[in-house]
């Protein structure tokens, strides 16, 4: 049965955007609030930093390949998204963090519920998508993602504005006014869910049980090589203590984060498209060799005009790579194995932030922030090379 259409996207297309919209409405601005809350409130140092961020990131990512095997295995993607959206709502807790160690555990348990939910999510929204709009797709859904972010963290910006003009720390109380921001969209995000996703008929085939099924050389190919570009893709956590480390207040950064959200989305889309029609490998080379440069430029500079044209170039990259990426892997494994695949993806690049987060953080505070920034600007020429050799 045809799908209906919304602005001219499948109903499952758009309404599943929409639902990363309201989770990155709260979720990506508790997400640059965090490493600001441990180092200003809490007063922890940058490894626990590292620690939590990469912790909060890998460890729940276990339960991709988990998620996208069973929903390949069931033929049914929606209730595995749905079940993923409910236990990201204890992102409320939060509002109740007094150590690091419950921020950490609350992290935890909201990106177990992103781990349960993406790779089923990814897969319908795949299946949902026209065989030569798959970049067009997965550019709307991370466009409406970066735009999410975009909305709440101008409201972070405008709650830390009220709270006190150029405040540079942010204190118990802007944290947990942030927090509340992530409560509505999540419970919204369930009943759209809910009463407007449909599991895609047809789009699966029957499948014994068998884990060790192999899906391509072409994916593990390029599985490896976003592992050793993701080594060097630690946690924004660093780029956000880069920005206050050079001067920027609480606001200034929220609003920069937004602008960078922002140029992401507004690139997302253009960029599937573009991919449609010249190829992913072009698009996603150029995205990380602009990344690399990025990461060299954060090493070196230390004025606020450099790091705000920084933090733009940034959001350059990820408009060029994030939904390429994942349309790219949708290109190069069969329907029946999306799921799979797609945790699989998941997996390397959420579980490798863990090493990446804590060699950061050993970096940054043993030798200098500069140390960590050239670490991810060369292993990002690394991968460059290996995917333009490599991947076909």
């Amino acid at each position: 049965m045809k799908q209906k259409t919304i602005f001219g996207f499948p109903q499952n297309v758009f309404i599943l955007s929409f639902v990363s919209f309201l989770n990155d409405i709260g979720g990506q601005t508790i997400k640059y609030a965090i490493p600001l809350f441990l180092t200003n409130a809490l007063g922890v140092k940058t490894s626990i930093v590292g620690l939590v961020e990469g912790i909060g990131e890998s460890t729940p990512t276990l339960f991709q390949p988990i998620s996208g095997f069973l929903s390949d295995k069931l033929q049914k993607r929606k209730p595995l998204v749905l079940t993923g959206q409910i236990f990201r709502s204890v992102l409320v807790l939060l509002f109740f963090a007094t150590s690091w160690w419950l921020v950490l555990l609350v992290r935890f348990f909201d990106r177990t519920g992103k781990g349960i939910q993406v790779a089923p999510r990814d897969a319908l929204l795949s299946a949902s998508a026209g065989e030569k709009t798959q970049g067009k797709a997965f550019g709307l859904s991370r466009a409406m993602d970066n735009g999410g972010a975009v909305v709440g963290l101008t409201l972070a910006a405008v709650i830390t504005i009220f709270a006190g003009k150029g405040i540079i720390s942010l204190n118990r109380d802007i944290f947990q006014s942030i927090v509340l921001l992530a409560v509505i969209p999540a419970f919204i995000s369930i009943f759209l869910i809910l009463f407007f996703v449909s599991d895609v008929e047809g789009s699966l085939k029957k499948t014994k049980l068998n884990l060790s099924e192999n899906i391509g050389r072409k994916f593990y190919i390029f599985l490896f090589i976003m592992f050793l570009f993701t080594l060097g893709n630690s946690s924004d956590a660093f780029l956000i203590l880069k920005a206050q480390k050079v001067g920027l207040n609480i606001s200034s950064i929220f609003f920069l984060l937004a602008l960078f959200s922002l140029t992401a989305s507004l690139i997302n889309i253009p960029a599937g498209v573009l991919s449609d029609k010249i190829g992913r490998k072009k698009t996603l080379v150029a995205g990380i060799l602009i990344y690399s440069l990025v990461y060299f430029g954060f090493a070196r500079s230390n004025q606020i005009s450099e790091i705000i044209a920084l933090f733009l170039f940034y959001g350059v990259y990820c408009g060029l790579t994030e939904g390429v990426a994942k349309a790219y892997v949708a290109d190069i494994v069969p329907s029946h194995k999306k799921g799979t695949a797609f945790g699989l993806y998941n997996l390397v690049i959420g579980g490798t932030l863990l090493p990446a987060s804590l060699i950061a953080g050993f970096l940054w505070q043993t030798f200098s922030p500069a140390a960590s920034f050239y670490f991810g600007g060369i292993l990002a020429i690394v991968a460059t090379v290996g995917f333009y050799l490599f991947a076909k």
